[in-house]
């Protein structure tokens, strides 16, 4: 086969041009410190690459969903603590004021004592999380619960629950619904707002004898609701523990996944310097060859 001074132009062309991307691929790659810049780099690497950042989205969303539920769960196990302390607070007035002995005035300012206790249980009964209330199920943006003026409370929310995703089609419920924590008479609970009216009714009661039958009858089923609402405090700290345990399991998966990455796209950049300068010289070579065997104009073209 006959070689003409266009082929061999030709192929001194081609080997420049390829020397010269990989030349310039290689201090990409320092500059940027990633061996893989553009799909076309590596595409199966790539693929791994932007299966494993797909990964840390979604780890990152359950962090935060775990992180919200904690505070959540922290916040609601306080908020009934107070309410605990305040029933405890109504219990005893009941058991101090249920005697024969004790004023009409003295349970008068009894009674005044307990509505602030009433008001202040439907004040952190209606504690939101946020904007958004923390015992109304699923109506968040509707206070749970109101009363009228004779201290009748009503249920406003419904019976949703908090739900918290913390993996793929795992979900942690927290209950939401107030009726459980503070009417629960379906379950055969307490109805923390009835049993604080028909204290202050009896403290009100003009029939001194009358009220002490009603105060009285409120000291058992107010020790009943604090147990009521320790009992949901309660439920706070296996979820709490889980949530937590959780939350380690994916920050180990992060650390994983991220090291899987660097592996992946992450350059070695002694070995692209090695690789650089040897792209360099081979470079060097090609032009010294091609100034030896094709014409000099055209090699100075080249040049």
């Amino acid at each position: 086969m006959r070689i003409t001074q266009n082929m061999m132009s030709n192929i001194f062309m081609n080997n420049l041009r390829r020397q010269t991307e990989a030349m310039l691929q290689r201090q990409e790659q320092i500059a940027s410190q990633k061996r893989i810049n553009r799909p076309s780099d590596d595409p199966s690497g790539m693929g791994r690459v932007l299966a494993g950042r797909s990964s840390l989205s979604a780890i990152s969303q359950y962090a935060d969903n775990i992180k919200q539920g904690k505070t959540r769960l922290e916040f609601s196990e306080e908020t009934l603590k107070l309410v605990d302390d305040l029933v405890q607070q109504a219990r005893r007035v009941a058991e101090e004021k249920s005697g024969d002995s004790v004023t009409a005035a003295e349970r008068s300012f009894a009674a005044e004592q307990v509505k602030e206790i009433y008001d202040q249980v439907l004040q952190l009964a209606n504690s939101k999380f946020g904007e958004r209330y923390l015992f109304s199920g699923d109506q968040t943006n509707t206070a749970p619960f109101v009363r009228d003026d004779d201290y009748n409370a009503t249920y406003q929310g419904d019976d949703g629950s908090f739900k918290i995703p913390i993996a793929d089609h795992v979900v942690v419920d927290i209950d939401a619904d107030g009726r459980n924590y503070f009417q629960a008479e379906a379950d055969g609970g307490v109805n923390i707002f009835d049993e604080l009216r028909d204290l202050i009714n009896g403290l009100e009661n003009t029939d001194l004898e009358a009220g002490s039958t009603q105060i009285r009858a409120t000291v058992d089923p107010l020790q009943n609701a604090h147990v009521q609402i320790m009992n949901k405090r309660s439920e706070a700290g296996p979820k709490l523990y889980r949530l937590q345990a959780t939350e380690e399991h994916w920050t180990n998966v992060k650390t994983t996944v991220q090291n899987a990455i660097g592996r992946e796209e992450d350059v070695d950049v002694a070995q692209a310097v090695i690789e650089l300068k040897n792209l360099e010289t081979a470079y060097e070579s090609t032009l010294a060859a091609a100034s030896r065997i094709i014409q000099p104009s055209l090699v100075n073209f080249l040049k």
